[in-house]
Parts: structure tokens; sequence; C-alpha cells
């Protein structure tokens, strides 16, 4: 892309938005004067001038109803006779109820855990521009409501330091970072009391997913959990009033709520310091110590397939556990342990079974009888929840 061929963003989008033609609606606010006042945030250029742009989807819009996708605007221009590539990043929010979809956090209650508007108000907040050390969110440039229940958010484009998966060390520094965060609102730093953050999402999740008529004799259910009859999981979900109360007991935190790796990137400064780079946070809220880890092992043990689980878990654990005491939170280890695997075990079994359902009701009849059942490794919803139920009586 040069100067002398400039991009107008309206015939971008018309290739980018091919399938959601409400959206360039929605955007023709995007203009070039919007462009450059961004472009110059992003650039620290006071009178950096947009020559050209152009957008591309990057993701989004298919795992989270709140979401219509993320994309990334980048182009050229010129500041004083220098030219200068930009790139940003937008992510383009709504409200559920806009496709149809009621209960999944289209506004009612901002406290529920997929409250539609939380990222938006959360960047609006300046809560994410003091975290702990080591962990940032992207610079945002702008977060913005726009008609239609819907929103937009301009922020910093991150490459990541490494060029491919991570090693094992720097998924344990950002359980280091993670655990700075949740130590420091528990030791030193007074809770938010934002009504739009998520409280009690293991409670709610256990409440909307119809786990009890799960058919857990299926064979495709049986290749996800051998010995249905002893799996620990399927009986934790009994349980769950007994370890919901002990939860509840736990002491609470900001939590960043959505840990997997992929919400992560590395930022590598001066010396090999490295930052941690988190994104996506749409579903941050207050939850109880430990909670934040569990996503982030079940995550590294999918991406580092050559490391046993238990080798994952005790290095990111005492990770965590020296971030926690980073941020002053001297707390029994035991306590955190407990919140860890209790959470890991509700939140991955619970998104497996939703998932799973889903498969099983689109799944064709002709199949449905046919599948051998396989024996595989006890899951990690089930590991999980066995260290659960050996603490639960023991703190």
């Amino acid at each position: 892309m040069t100067a002398t061929d400039p991009l107008r963003i309206y015939d971008d989008y018309q290739d980018c938005f091919a399938m959601e033609s409400d959206i360039p609606t929605a955007l023709h606010s995007i203009n070039e004067s919007k462009m450059s006042a961004i472009a110059r945030q992003a650039l620290q250029r006071e009178n950096f001038r947009i020559q050209g742009w152009r957008a591309r989807k990057l993701g989004g819009g298919v795992g989270n109803l709140a979401s219509l996708g993320l994309y990334r605007f980048e182009g050229i221009g010129v500041d004083r006779n220098e030219w200068c590539d930009w790139s940003i990043i937008l992510i383009i929010i709504h409200s559920p109820r806009n496709f149809g979809h009621m209960n999944f956090g289209e506004g009612v209650d901002p406290a529920q855990w997929n409250y539609w508007k939380r990222e938006l108000l959360l960047y609006q907040s300046g809560l994410l521009e003091s975290l702990p050390e080591g962990l940032l969110a992207p610079q945002c440039y702008a977060a913005e409501e726009i008609q239609g229940n819907l929103g937009g958010i301009w922020l910093e484009d991150i490459t990541d330091s490494f060029s491919g998966d991570w090693p094992l060390y720097r998924y344990a520094l950002t359980a280091r970072h993670l655990g700075r965060l949740n130590g420091a609102y528990i030791s030193r730093r007074q809770l938010p009391s934002f009504p739009w953050l998520s409280t009690g999402r293991t409670r709610q999740w256990l409440s909307a997913f119809p786990w009890q008529d799960f058919p857990w004799e299926h064979p495709r259910v049986c290749q996800q959990f051998p010995s249905p009859g002893t799996n620990s999981f399927r009986r934790m979900l009994q349980d769950h009033p007994r370890f919901l109360a002990r939860l509840d007991q736990l002491p609470h935190t900001l939590s960043h709520g959505d840990t997997y790796p992929t919400n992560f990137k590395s930022r590598r400064l001066n010396r090999n310091q490295e930052q941690t780079v988190a994104m996506d946070w749409a579903l941050a809220g207050i939850e109880p110590i430990g909670a934040d880890l569990g996503q982030l092992v079940f995550g590294t043990s999918r991406k580092l397939r050559g490391y046993k689980l238990h080798d994952i878990s005790q290095m990111l654990f005492t990770s965590y556990l020296n971030g926690l005491q980073d941020s002053g939170c001297r707390i029994d280890p035991q306590l955190v342990r407990f919140g860890y695997v209790t959470s890991a075990a509700f939140r991955v079994g619970l998104f497996k079974l939703v998932s799973l359902n889903g498969e099983l009701t689109q799944e064709d009849d002709s199949v449905r009888h046919t599948i051998n059942p396989v024996i595989i490794p006890e899951p990690f919803e089930s590991v999980m929840a066995d260290e659960a139920y050996r603490l639960l009586d023991g703190i």
C-alpha cells in the first residue's frame, strides 16, 4: 500500500462484512477524521495524517453471542514528510437480543456472566490502567456505544514476542502475573464495586445448563468421560451445593474471568523482562481466590502435550502462589488450591458438557448408535474434581 493508492474504508468493508450487512451501517461514523485521531494516539504523533487504510476480520462472532468480531485496521500516513505504517484493533460488541437471543447477557442484569457491555465499561472505567506489575491490558484509544445496542472498542495492536507456541516457563510467568492481580485485591486494594462486574459465574452456569438431564450413557459421552458410574465430576455436579458454599467462604478478588492461553500475549522489554498482555476482559468479575488459574492450566495442558498435567498444574500453581506473595497476600495455600481445582472442574467441565450437548443435538440418528467407546485418560475436570473432594473436608 502506498500513499498514491489510498484505500477507502467502505470498499474494504464490503468484503469484510459480506455476511454481516448490519455492521457497515453501525460503523458509518468511521471516517478519515476518526481514523486519523485514533492513529495519532497509537503512534503518539500529533501531526500524523491518514493517507489510506483497510480492514480485515481476525476472528470472533462465534463463541460468544455478545461478540460481532475482532478486526484489524491498518494503513499508512505521513507526519512532516515521514511515512508511517500503523495498525489498530477494533472489537465490535452487541446485545445478544439483536439476534433474538435471551438470557445471554443482553442487558437486563449487568452482573450476569456474559453481560454484553462489560468490556466496554471496563475500559471506560480506567480500572485496567493500574494493573499490578507484569500484567497489563492493551492500550485503549476509544470505547464507545453505537446506536442499536452496539459498541466499539479501539485497542492497541499487540504482537507476541514469541513467534510460535510458548514454552512452559512463559505460561508459569502468566500464572504469577495473575496471582499478583488476584492478590492485590485481597491484600491492599479495595474490591471495585461496579455493578456490571460478573458475580457468581459458577452458580449461574449450574443454574442455566440442565446438567441433570445430560445423557451420560451415550457412547459419545463415554468417549469424553470414561467410567461414567464413578465419574467424580458427575458426582461433583450432584454435590455442587457443598462446593459452592465452601467457595463462598474463600476470599474473593478481581478476576480476569477467561484465562485460556489464547487471551494472553507476551511483550518483551529491555533486559529481557516480560510483560503479560491480557486481552478479552468480557467475563471479568469478582470470584474466589484461585478461580483464574484453572482455565490457564487446562489450556496449557492442551498446548503442551509433551508434559504431564500434574507437572503443569504444580508448576503453574506454585508460580501463582508466588504472585500472591508478590502482592503481599498471605493466605493458606490449601485454600487457594481448593479455589483453583473446584473452579477449574466446574468451569471446564460445564463448558465441555454444553459443547458436547450441542454436538449430540445435531448428530444424525444413524451415527448416534454406531460409535464405539474409546478408553481415554481421565479428563481434566475429573482430575480437578478428585482433588476438590480430597480438600473439601480438610480446609
